[in-house]
Formats: structure tokens, sequence, C-alpha cells
């Protein structure tokens, strides 16, 4: 008996069992983030990234990505090319972008924690995020994981070693300067200042500077719910005064000094010593947690403050 073989059968047949090989070998791994364990599959070829600061790391890294936020800053102004998928904002997600495109792996931040559930349906998704109690060891799990998941290990432990390096000289200049310090948000003429242990305490729990603002029961940052009295600069009265504008951290405008030197911020010590220093928003207030804009804020302040050449 002679059988007659057709070659697109066998071809379609070859294809389909590559692929069904392939996905029983493919490694993976399990990323522990805010929301529990996500298995993902290493090297995953279209990544979505939702979060600036996982951003920054994956261009410090070398690591293509296929999707970003419709709108991304200045500093990270190649991603607004066409070539990049263009998904939604940093606060809310194109959910019929993301089924067109069909990603291995979406990263996002905190700001779309609500939108989670829905994300991990499309792909497997992680949120990327630093812990302000413990800044080190979350932001250092963040990098090496990325770094894990494409073999880009070495790189991120040099990029790491450099960051530390950078932070602890100008600790090592903070821990001998007695004089403290406040970082404030500017909106709007008005001002809400941080602390230790809060969302923008980076300053003193990284850097140790010495805080001016401490809130009741050594709270800097109130709770979900709460709404307590801001103390008003000129009460705060701080020696050094980091200010960063929320407007311009989204619109990307550095604000005029004339807008941010208000009769409060006149008063203070810091602008009587000529210790105010204006920090870029989209890096304190849009961004914060990468590879660049935790590179950036270590030279603000070390740069501005103790006049250290990195």
């Amino acid at each position: 008996m002679i059988l007659f073989i057709d070659k697109k059968i066998v071809g379609l047949g070859l294809a389909i069992f590559c692929m069904v090989s392939f996905a029983w070998t493919q490694e993976t791994i399990v990323i522990k983030h805010s929301r529990g364990g996500t298995t993902v599959p290493k090297n995953p070829q279209k990544v979505v990234i939702m979060d600036f600061s996982a951003l920054e790391t994956y261009h410090e890294l070398g690591i293509p990505v296929a999707g970003v936020p419709n709108t991304v800053p200045a500093y990270l102004g190649e991603y607004n090319d066409e070539k990049y998928a263009k998904v939604g904002s940093i606060v809310k997600a194109d959910f019929k972008a993301l089924e067109e495109l069909k990603p291995d792996l979406i990263i996002t931040g905190g700001r779309q924690g609500k939108q989670y559930d829905s994300l991990a349906m499309v792909a497997p998704t992680i949120i990327f995020g630093s812990d302000a109690d413990d800044f080190w060891n979350s932001f250092d799990y963040s990098v090496r994981t990325i770094a894990t998941l494409h073999g880009k290990e070495k790189l991120a432990e040099e990029k790491l070693k450099v960051l530390h390096k950078k932070a602890d000289l100008v600790k090592a200049k903070a821990q001998i300067d007695p004089k403290k310090a406040v970082v404030a948000m500017h909106m709007n003429g008005r001002f809400n200042p941080s602390g230790p242990n809060s969302r923008f305490g980076f300053a003193h729990d990284v850097l140790g500077l010495k805080p001016a603002y401490v809130s009741v029961n050594g709270r800097t940052a109130p709770r979900e719910g709460e709404r307590p009295q801001v103390p008003k600069l000129t009460e705060i009265n701080p020696d050094y005064l980091f200010i960063f504008d929320r407007n311009t951290g989204i619109q990307g405008v550095m604000p005029e000094k004339n807008d941010i030197f208000t009769e409060d911020v006149k008063a203070t010590a810091a602008y009587k010593n000529g210790k105010v220093f204006i920090v870029p928003g989209w890096i304190w207030y849009l961004s914060g947690n990468g590879l660049i804009s935790v590179d950036q804020k270590i030279t603000d302040i070390g740069k501005k403050l103790y006049g250290i050449t990195f």
C-alpha cells in the first residue's frame, strides 16, 4: 500500500508539536509583589510597562518593551515614539489596546491597584514598587527581579553598586550635620510637608537627613481616611527645604521661582540661609522608584546640599 503524505499537513503538525514542546519546557519564575505571587515566563518577548519607575529600570538595563503609557515624561521621551504601543495612562489602562497587543507580561504601579485583577486577566501582571519602611531591600529586589527575568543580572548589580555608593556618600555627610530638613510638595500655592516613613520620606529614610517635621505620635503620614491639620512651613521652620511641584510632575515643566517662593517659604530659616531647593516633580512625584529617579534624588540632595561631585 502506498501512502500519499501531504507535506503541508506534516509541516503544520511539526509546527504545533514544536510550540507545545516549547510551552512544556519554557522556564518560569514566581515574582512576589504587593498583590501576592505571579508566575511569569522567563525572557518575555512582549512586555507592557504602565509605571514610569519600572520603565526607567527597563531602559537602564537595556531591555526592550512593547507597550507604554500614552504620554511619557521628557526624560523618557524616546518611548513616545510610534513604535511603542500606547496602552492608556498610569492611572487607567486601555484594555482594548492591551487585548490587541496580547502582551506576555504587564508591569504596573500602585496607581492602578484597583485595575489589577482586570489587568491580570489579560496577561501575568506584577506591581512594581518600593517599601518606605525598608527602601533598599524592596528597591534592590524589584531591580534584581527584572534583571533575573531578562538575564541582565550583571548589569543590574553594577548599577545598584553605584547607587548604594552614592547614597553612602550623602548619608555620611548627613550623619554629622545637625540641621533639619523637610521635603514638601507644592500644589497651587499650598505646601504638604513630608517626614520619615512616608511616600516622600526618601531624604530621611535613605539618606539620613534629620527631619524637621514629626507629626502626632511620631507618625509623619496620615492613615487612610484621616484628615490631619497640615502644619505650615513657618511652624516647621526647616534649615533645609526641598520643594517639588505636583502639577509640573504631571505637565513636565518646572515652575517659576516666584510661584514657589511664597511668604511662608520666605519666612523659613532655609530661605534666609539660601537653602531652599526646587527639585523636579516628574522625578519626585510622578516616578521616584526606578534606576533613573533614585539616582536623580540622591544627586539632587548630595550635590545641592553638600556639594558632592559624583
